[in-house]
């Protein structure tokens, strides 16, 4: 019987191929969809969950709330790690880390290769104890123990020596200090935010860390619990005993600084915070793909839906036919699931070639390296079945119960009509245009919010400046000489100097005034200077100097403020010009000018407060230059000559400010594209469907267009008759998708401190757009209709 129900529906398929052919392609494609886009939710829901007891792992964000707002960010003091440890008995273990990589990069020498790295941590002697990696040399217990010691990962160590092997206990140069490799451990089993291509130990560069104090917070600290549901427990403890040991000082200020944890699975998804980790994704944004994996699949069910029961009636009379030769109806929706789940079983092969075909172009859109194997991947395989039995079930449920039910006695007499099914057909297909309306309207938002963005004054030249990067003591000892030549050259207009990328200021701090009014008090995002820092950058300076009457060598600490800092101490600009002030007690020094607000990290995050002060010459790791751009390519290469011949053992890297800047928005224009190209395939899905149906229902409606071109009726009134329902389905689903189009993309652009405004003329664009792609879709059949000769259709009545 099997065998009969498979030479049934290849019959079936054979003599239906036009329809046969739109159903597997729209599946093939739906089903291609799904396979990527579930790959690719499943690699970025994938973070952190490698590590051993990754559930008990916590990482500890900081809270301050002051003047009636809430600031959270991803880092937190040093002392935390202590507390934690000594007075919270949830605690198993602790560390804390310090991003060397944001803006900076290291330069190896080890013998006579030189090599350019950029994840690069430090960290105290209890990280590889909190994040389990297996050593291949060395040990976790005390590969961090001592001042300049190091730890590679296996790729790493087989760059520099002839295998991973040759690396424990070897001396490697790094950035003209000599440390030595402690221990190598396997490269990470899986993806993680804490990539790193080695850890240096954390007293190497800070020697004792006092973890005495709540201020500075440059840290990402990290707790393993003794139970996973022991997050609330230590939480409650370690605020309860900032506000014990800290509590009055905190009063006395007006400020309240707090703790919260977050299991360190759900940071790649946490786009709250600041000064965190760049490469983030918003959960909303993986369910919003997750979304139209799902529409996909439905369009295309719906697809196969519409064309089999719209071809209902050519099948009437094998239905009758098999119920008055004693198939039970029971049979009959086994024969029509069989002949779906082959119609399924096919298009699954084929949407795996086609996913593994395509599988190479997006990994380029997404950054990305997703592989399909099925060898190694049993998970994709169970995948893959239940696409099978889900689509099968979904397509095949309504026709075989909707072909079934005929009744044998009015098929075989003729007086058989079908009708149910047209009102469900007119749902199915205003479900795919509401669809549609929603997906082309989500498109355009995330469009236009990307496109203000990347144009919107950020508040300083990030066209005009480039920078290099000073990565060791001899380029940072030679940026006095290199900023003199650089001055020389014609088309630099301005040179400075800093510790951090402007584009992304992370460092924290508590300010700290005299005559600090009462019950304000705010944290700051401090970073170094020199005396053209203002000028390099074209900030707006609303009062005082600045710094260029200022020197790096002055015993006087001079600060640069934005307004929003002041804003929050409770100041005018006026007023702060002056005022003794410091991004910590040990940092005080004179406010000698006040800037505008600008953008130092991304448009996901609010402006806060920042300072900018004046510093040694040893903490300048960034060139700043501000550049005549149109004398670009001469300007490169008589930098490239000065830095040569006073950087002779590094190479010359010009890098841009407002390609730094459109790398803070690179996974956002990746989603956006991923998005956007799966739109596309939604709407192409569902055209293919709405290009069969509309081609059936004008060939069933063929005697009434002859009878009616007879009557007298012309062209354009016959293609207005077939395609005014398609018409008013498409603004039935406009009323529908609007709505839920709104709400989803404002919560989307939640994600933004500054977004555009949801205005109707994005939801209007997309209801146009529907309107013609689905006119476009249906005139072809209308007009062929149309111009029909009635002759041909009425030649046999």
């Amino acid at each position: 019987m099997l065998q009969n129900y498979i030479n049934i529906a290849i019959r079936s398929l054979k003599r239906q191929k036009a329809y046969s052919l739109i159903n597997i392609s729209g599946l093939s494609v739906g089903i291609m969809a799904c396979i990527i886009i579930l790959l690719y939710v499943r690699n970025e829901s994938s973070y952190e969950k490698f590590y051993p007891d990754a559930d008990k792992i916590y990482r500890v964000t900081s809270i301050f709330e002051t003047s009636g707002q809430t600031e959270q960010i991803a880092i937190a003091p040093s002392k935390v790690t202590q507390v934690a440890l000594e007075h919270i008995p949830e605690t198993e273990l602790a560390t804390f880390v310090f991003d060397w990589s944001v803006g900076r990069e290291f330069l190896v020498r080890y013998e006579d290769n030189t090599f350019t790295e950029t994840n690069v941590f430090y960290a105290d002697s209890s990280f590889f104890k909190v994040f389990q990696y297996r050593f291949l040399d060395g040990n976790s217990s005390n590969a961090l123990t001592e001042e300049q010691s190091i730890v590679l990962t296996e790729s790493t160590a087989k760059k520099y020596f002839a295998s991973a092997a040759d690396a424990y206990g070897k001396t490697i140069n790094a950035n003209g200090s000599d440390f030595v490799v402690t221990g190598v451990v396997a490269n990470p089993a899986g993806n993680t935010a804490l990539d790193f291509d080695m850890v240096i130990s954390m007293n190497s560069i800070f020697g004792q860390i006092d973890n005495t104090r709540w201020f500075p917070m440059n840290y990402y600290s990290y707790v393993k619990l003794n139970d996973k549901s022991a997050a609330e427990s230590f939480k409650s403890k370690l605020n309860q005993y900032i506000e014990d040991d800290f509590g009055d000082q905190m009063t006395a200020g007006g400020f309240k600084m707090s703790f919260d944890v977050e299991p360190i699975t759900l940071m790649h998804f946490d786009t709250s915070k600041g000064s965190d980790y760049s490469e983030k994704i918003s959960r909303e944004l993986l369910y919003s793909l997750v979304g139209i994996a799902a529409f996909i699949l439905l369009i295309a069910c719906i697809n196969y839906i519409n064309l089999s029961t719209a071809k209902s009636e050519k099948r009437a009379k094998e239905v009758g036919i098999r119920k008055v030769m004693g198939a039970h109806r029971r049979q009959l929706i086994l024969q029509f699931y069989g002949e779906t789940f082959m119609i399924t079983l096919l298009s699954v092969v084929i949407g795996v070639v086609l996913a593994e075909v395509l599988m190479p172009f997006f990994n380029q859109m997404a950054g990305t390296q997703l592989a399909i194997d099925l060898q190694s991947d049993p998970s994709l395989m169970l995948i893959l079945i239940g696409f099978v039995l889900l689509v099968s079930i979904i397509s095949g449920s309504y026709p075989a119960s909707f072909l079934s039910s005929f009744q044998p006695v009015k098929v075989l007499k003729g007086t058989f009509n079908v009708q149910g099914g047209n009102m469900f057909r007119r749902i199915l297909v205003t479900l795919q245009f509401t669809v549609s309306v929603f997906l082309i309207t989500g498109t355009l938002v995330i469009f236009y919010q990307l496109r203000y963005v990347q144009n919107t004054d950020i508040g300083y030249n990030q066209d005009q400046v480039v920078y290099l990067k000073l990565p060791d003591r001899a380029a940072r000892n030679a940026y006095k000489s290199l900023k003199t030549q650089f001055q020389t050259i014609t088309g630099v207009e301005e040179v400075t100097g800093s510790n951090n990328e402007i584009s992304n200021v992370l460092s924290g701090w508590g300010a700290v005034m005299d005559g600090l009014p009462k019950n304000v008090s705010i944290s700051f995002r401090g970073m170094y200077g020199d005396q053209d820092f203002l000028e390099t950058f074209g900030f707006d300076l609303l009062a005082g100097e600045g710094f260029k009457n200022k020197s790096d060598w002055d015993t006087t600490v001079y600060y640069l403020v934005n307004k929003t800092g002041i804003e929050k101490l409770g100041l005018t600009p006026e007023e702060a010009v002056g005022k003794r002030f410091g991004i910590d007690e040990s940092m005080m020094g004179t406010i000698a000018g006040v800037v505008d607000d600008f953008h130092f990290t991304s448009f996901h995050n609010d402006i806060e407060p920042w300072a900018v002060y004046t510093g040694p010459q040893d903490y300048k790791q960034l060139l700043y230059a501000k550049v005549n751009m149109a004398r670009i390519e001469s300007v490169k290469a008589e930098m490239a000559k000065v830095w040569t011949s006073l950087v002779p053992n590094r190479p010359f890297e010009l890098k841009y400010v407002d390609e730094a800047v459109k790398a803070l928005y690179e996974k956002d224009k990746q989603l956006s594209q991923i998005i956007l190209t799966f739109t596309v395939l939604a709407i192409a899905i569902g055209c293919l469907g709405l290009f069969g149906l509309a081609s059936y229902l004008a060939e069933k409606r063929t005697k009434e267009i002859g009878i009616r071109k007879v009557l007298g009726a012309d062209v354009s009134k016959i293609v207005m008759m077939l395609s005014k329902e398609y018409v008013r389905i498409i603004l039935i689903s406009n009323l529908i998708g609007w709505p839920i189009a709104y709400i989803a993309m404002s919560r989307w652009l939640q994600g933004f401190a500054y977004s555009i405004d949801l205005s109707w003329y994005y939801f209007l664009v997309a209801g146009l757009m529907t309107v013609m792609v689905a006119m476009v879709t249906v005139s072809y059949q209308s007009v062929k209709a149309a111009f029909s000769n009635p002759v041909d259709s009425l030649r046999n009545e």
